[in-house]
């Protein structure tokens, strides 16, 4: 029997429909499904989080309580094991009995929260024979280690799934009769659409990059199955790109941070760690997932990092490569933890700093109230000879004036390091200066025979009175320290790079080579017992050496044990345009 073209060309055209109907039924069908398990697994993992958290502040209330109470409060079913994989509540079956021991060998998901805190599967349920997301976490329960698992039936999903599948059959079925009756007017269009939402469908259930938009097609059932297909895949697009950009601004956040900052996993390997981090440590590249113990060297801050994923906070300083470094950790709620590192070196020595010159200061100050005080105290003896009174009063007068060129010179000091005092900006001739500053110190000189010549001119932009303190200080600590006979200050002033130096020569008993670096500090003395006798306070270079670098230049020492000594600095030299003049 002959079966006309037109029937003939209508069954093979309705058998297609169906073949892409069941096509379209069975790759709906599991892509639903995935996606479902997917979504499932999400919101079950986060309400086990929540579960823990729950379970954990429960202290005292009955385990088959709380599993009824937590099944309530999310919905799923609520099991709770213990260390040795026992069970002791179940929101469905109330409290464990010997009859609901469930197999131990197979519960998959419970073992490994044991081992790894979190752990899920999917698998049948021994208790009811049904099919099981099932989510598990460990914490611990006065002490000792239990497993809450939280359960959700895969049936739901699955008939939600075949649901979704049957109506997207019965939409390409619909489409591929609607296709076979309007053949003459867009086969090939039908065609394509199924074909573009067929492969759409299957990128999406394999996880594959969702690929161009489908062309929405002139019949109207068609169109609207595109339209759903293209609204599912830029949703897919935009969720992808949040995810992208939420990473990118965390990973710039971490980056531009100045402080290290680590992110470790639940088993301490290094999930995410930024450059400063990686500089404070010591090391140019950290592969991902690399053990904590593999990157960290020093053992004290190794045992911290590790110990970091259990213990709710740490904080401890540590020296690391010769820095001082204060460190931090919080153990995160999801697992793992957090290490913020900061580099406290420089404020560690400032406190040192702070500290060294409290006590020198108190030891400065207490030699001369020391002296006032005894004296004092010898004057107020009626019986004491006129001679010594006055010798006693000298003493009282000198100390005095020490106390306070002392207290002076410490006032001075503090405005100068606190940034209070700005240097005016004028023109000067640095050898006139030199000169009105001499005539201070001409009377001791010539007393003690001291020589004094200035070589050279200059002229410099900068504070005149600073200048002028300068000379005073550097001329008063060689007076110290000259020969009384035959004794000689030199002044020698020259340029070089756009600067003008001055060098104070003298012939005096020199400094110590080990002596030289420490000759700027506040209160260091090559001669503490001479310096003192003779009034010094100790602060003279420290004071010259922030007068220089304030007004913009540099100081120096020179010495040759039993040579002499040359002290240098530089000050700007004069230019019109320094000063802010034009021609």
């Amino acid at each position: 029997m002959r079966i006309p073209l037109r029937s003939a060309t209508w069954a093979l055209g309705a058998g297609a429909v169906v073949l892409i109907a069941a096509a379209a039924w069975g790759v709906a069908r599991r892509a639903v499904a995935e996606a479902m398990y997917d979504q499932g697994e999400r919101r079950l993992g986060a309400a086990t989080a929540l579960a823990v958290e729950r379970l954990r502040a429960s202290r005292g209330l009955a385990l088959d309580s709380v599993a009824a109470a937590l099944a309530l409060a999310t919905g799923y079913r609520v099991s709770i094991y213990d260390r040795e994989v026992a069970l002791l509540a179940d929101s469905d079956l109330g409290p464990a009995t010997p009859d609901t021991l469930s197999d131990r060998s197979r519960l998959s998901e419970v073992e490994g929260a044991l081992l790894r805190v979190n752990a899920s599967s999917r698998r049948t349920s021994l208790l009811d024979g049904q099919r099981y997301l099932f989510s598990a976490a460990r914490l611990y329960r006065e002490g000792e280690p239990v497993v809450i698992r939280l359960g959700d039936p895969l049936a739901p999903m699955r008939d939600a799934a075949a649901r979704v599948a049957r109506l997207v059959a019965a939409g390409v079925l619909a489409a591929g009769l609607i296709a076979l009756i309007l053949a003459h007017r867009g086969t090939g269009a039908v065609t394509g659409s199924l074909e573009q939402v067929r492969r759409l469908l299957a990128r999406l259930a394999a996880g594959q990059p969702p690929g161009p938009r489908i062309k929405l097609s002139g019949v109207t059932e068609l169109a609207r199955l595109a339209s759903s297909a293209n609204r599912v895949r830029s949703e897919l697009e935009e969720q992808v790109a949040r995810v992208s950009r939420e990473r990118d601004e965390l990973t710039q956040l971490m980056d531009e941070v100045a402080e290290g900052l680590m992110a470790l996993t639940s088993d301490a390997r290094i999930l995410r760690i930024n450059p400063a981090a990686r500089g404070l440590l010591g090391v140019a590249d950290v592969p991902p997932f690399a053990p904590v113990g593999s990157v960290v060297r020093d053992p004290v801050l190794r045992e911290l990092l590790e110990a970091s994923v259990i213990r709710p906070e740490g904080r401890l300083e540590v020296t690391v490569g010769g820095r001082e470094l204060e460190v931090r950790t919080k153990m995160g709620t999801g697992g793992g933890s957090v290490v913020l590192l900061v580099d406290v070196t420089e404020m560690r020595r400032l406190e040192a700093v702070r500290s060294d010159f409290v006590a020198n200061a108190s030891h400065e100050l207490k030699t001369p109230l020391t002296v006032i005080r005894a004296a004092a105290e010898t004057v107020i003896d009626e019986g004491l000879p006129p001679d010594l009174r006055l010798k006693f009063l000298r003493s009282i007068e000198d100390n005095t004036v020490r106390l306070q060129r002392l207290v002076d010179d410490l006032l001075d000091l503090s405005r100068y390091e606190s940034g209070a005092w700005r240097p005016a900006r004028e023109r000067l001739e640095i050898e006139r200066v030199a000169c009105a500053a001499w005539q201070e110190q001409e009377e001791a000189a010539v007393r003690c025979g001291v020589g004094f010549e200035v070589v050279g001119t200059g002229e410099v932009v900068g504070d005149e009175a600073a200048v002028y303190q300068i000379f005073r200080n550097l001329f008063e600590n060689s007076l110290r320290y000259v020969p009384e006979e035959g004794g000689r200050i030199v002044v020698v002033v020259g340029s070089r790079g756009g600067q003008v130096v001055v060098s104070v020569r003298d012939n005096g008993a020199g400094i110590p080579a080990a002596s030289l670096p420490r000759i700027f500090e506040r209160f260091y003395r090559v001669d503490a017992a001479r310096s003192r006798r003779e009034g010094g306070t100790g602060l003279g270079l420290a004071i010259v050496r922030h007068l220089v670098s304030s007004m913009g230049g540099e100081v120096s020492a020179e010495s040759v044990w039993g040579s002499g000594t040359t002290i240098s600095f530089s000050v700007p030299v004069h230019r019109t345009e320094a000063l802010g003049v034009t021609a």
